[in-house]
């Protein structure tokens, strides 16, 4: 009776960026063991040819990531020109000893800039903080102000973030028309297909073969590799339901021996 079983994981709980680094990892297993390359070379070559089309995966994975990044810096340059609005609204409503001289020069900018600047559409966002940016550094006397009502940091990170927003922008939007569009769930269905009718092949010729110990050694790799999923994926899921908030984090890929 045949016993010889790879032990397998749903691929379904894999990120898509995961998925795209363990199928590679399945063919380079594969690839080391001469009785796959023998006997199963077709099933072999059809999980190959998904590669391009993890490659499209891939590609798309990381537009969505520069996405979340562009969001990121888009949510701090807000923070940074708000809290510089909210200080001069404060300062100009209630007359602090002192700092009178620069409460006016700060709302004498943002009289001129606009307090609607976070609510602009992003380009146009982008401009205005620039202008605003070159105005305060060619003032007379803003600088001095900003450092006096402890917001020289806080400006400083809004021209950054402004800065990381527009190259990110500019380069996501570069790279957004060479980037196909592909239908990652379909791909990696039937990936998926192609990597089972390996796994059963392999389970089927290590059966008739039960004396040979290559058989043995692979599907002892390929276990070890879906056990190693298995209990990252379960720890995943409880750190999932352990926390309120917060995106989960990736998979470690398992060194290849």
């Amino acid at each position: 009776m045949n016993t010889l079983k790879i032990e397998r994981f749903r691929f379904q709980s894999l990120k898509n960026v995961e998925f795209t680094l363990v199928v590679p990892h399945i063919i380079e297993i594969s690839e080391k063991y001469p009785c796959v390359l023998q006997h199963l070379e077709k099933r072999l070559e059809s999980v190959k040819a998904f590669l391009p089309e993890l490659g499209k995966i891939e590609a798309q994975e990381r537009k969505w990531q520069d996405a979340k990044q562009l969001d990121e810096y888009e949510r701090l340059r807000d923070s940074y020109v708000n809290t510089l609005i909210r200080t001069e609204r404060t300062y100009s409503r209630v007359a602090v000893p002192g700092y009178e001289e620069a409460s006016a020069k700060l709302t004498a900018l943002f009289d001129k800039h606009g307090r609607d600047i976070a609510d602009d559409r992003n380009t146009a966002e982008t401009q205005r903080l620039y202008n605003l940016a070159e105005d305060i550094e060619r003032t007379a006397g803003m600088a001095d102000a900003l450092a006096a009502l402890a917001l020289t940091p806080v400006y400083n990170a809004m021209k950054e973030a402004n800065i990381r927003f527009d190259e990110l922008w500019q380069k996501r939007n570069a790279e957004l028309s060479a980037i196909e569009h592909v239908d990652s769930k379909t791909i990696r269905a039937a990936c998926v297909k192609a990597i089972n009718a390996m796994y059963d092949g392999i389970e089927y010729w290590a059966a008739e073969n039960e004396d040979v110990a290559e058989w043995r050694q692979l599907i002892a790799e390929f276990s070890q590799l879906g056990n190693y999923y298995n209990q990252q994926i379960k720890a995943r899921t409880t750190r999932r339901k352990n926390r309120e908030s917060g995106e989960d984090d990736l998979l470690i890929e398992p060194k290849t021996e």
